[in-house]
């Protein structure tokens, strides 16, 4: 009788713990230190309207929503200078054109490259040789969706945004050409999919995927595996009615985030759109425990960005300096 209240009181006490660590409580978000970056401007070159950026090796490739005067909307860069390799992918219906504007993929492999666009079921698996790209898988999907923040793990898993067309988080094998699981999030009924107090960003690296609140000061943390919610970090913030009709006016917490091998690093607003200013923003990072590990302000704070994790380099792109790209060392 009394092993068995011990083993009942156990299991309540791991019950209790596992909800606590889970939990939606509100803490004030601790960091180790915060450092003021300087940022270096470097002119862009045959770019026209930035999408997607990725730090590869030793070059940077970024994106465009729309094509260069050759036609081109995927464009090279080499690392650390920034100096302008060359363009290519052009928007059309041949083998290795861009029926839609492209979307990368992101990944912790260095010398890898995916990229979605070619049609709107196909994924190209690009391998970095020197300073070129070669072709080494195509990847075709069983249907279409509301692909968004697309990251590729483990060689095979590919992990995506439904939103808005689902209200979720899908992984889907390349390799078997099959969905494996889905982490369905919670919307209002009233809500529509951008405006829901429960809408974010996606980001992954190998082991777990980080889910960033658009509306809350708030991530959760999945293992990739199982998709089982390992951990929810909750910093403190005014909850708030989203205004359908103002959409400035509303509070925006996270507005972009980046998996690395080691850190995940978030860009916080904590305004509404309408004050946020060219250095209001800041970069939180975190070790993959949800532990705060530094803050980062800037002179110059980017909307998107890559991390060079190696060589402890940001480079990002801010609509307020459009004609350039921002280059700065994290410390």
């Amino acid at each position: 009788m009394k092993q068995s209240y011990l083993l009942t009181t156990y299991f309540i006490l791991m019950s209790f713990h596992l909800l606590a660590s889970c939990s939606d409580k509100k803490v004030d978000f601790i960091f180790n230190r915060t450092e003021h970056i300087v940022v270096d401007t470097i002119p862009i070159q045959h770019l026209f309207s930035p999408a997607f950026m990725a730090a590869k090796k030793d070059m940077l490739i970024m994106t465009s929503n729309g094509a260069d005067n050759s036609g081109n909307m995927l464009h090279l860069y080499r690392l650390p200078t920034l100096e302008y390799m060359y363009s290519n992918g052009s928007n059309g219906r041949g083998p290795n054109e861009f029926s839609s504007f492209p979307l990368i993929a992101q990944t912790t492999h260095m010398n890898r490259l995916y990229l979605w666009g070619y049609t709107p079921l196909t994924i190209k698996e690009w391998e970095i040789r020197n300073d070129s790209l070669s072709l080494n898988n195509t990847y075709t999907l069983n249907q279409y969706e509301n692909f968004n923040q697309l990251h590729i793990a483990q060689d095979s898993l590919f992990i995506y945004s439904a939103i808005p067309g689902d209200f979720s988080i899908k992984k889907y094998n390349l390799d078997k050409h099959k969905k494996t699981g889905k982490i369905a999030l919670k919307m209002d009924k009233e809500s529509q999919p951008y405006y829901s107090p429960n809408y974010g960003l996606v980001a992954a690296n190998e082991s777990v995927i980080v889910y960033a609140y658009y509306y809350k000061k708030q991530f959760d943390i999945y293992d990739i595996s199982s998709l089982r919610l390992k951990k929810r970090i909750t910093g403190i913030y005014d909850d708030q009615h989203i205004d359908l009709d103002d959409f400035d006016s509303n509070v925006q917490h996270y507005t972009n985030i980046v998996a690395g091998e080691k850190y995940f690093y978030a860009l916080y607003r904590g305004r509404p759109r309408k004050e946020r200013t060219i250095n209001s923003d800041v970069i939180e990072v975190f070790d993959y425990d949800g532990n705060p590990v530094v803050k980062y302000t800037f002179e110059i704070c980017p909307q998107y960005f890559t991390i060079d994790e190696s060589n402890n380099v940001l480079y990002g792109f801010s609509f307020d300096f459009e004609d350039y790209i921002l280059r700065c060392s994290l410390y």
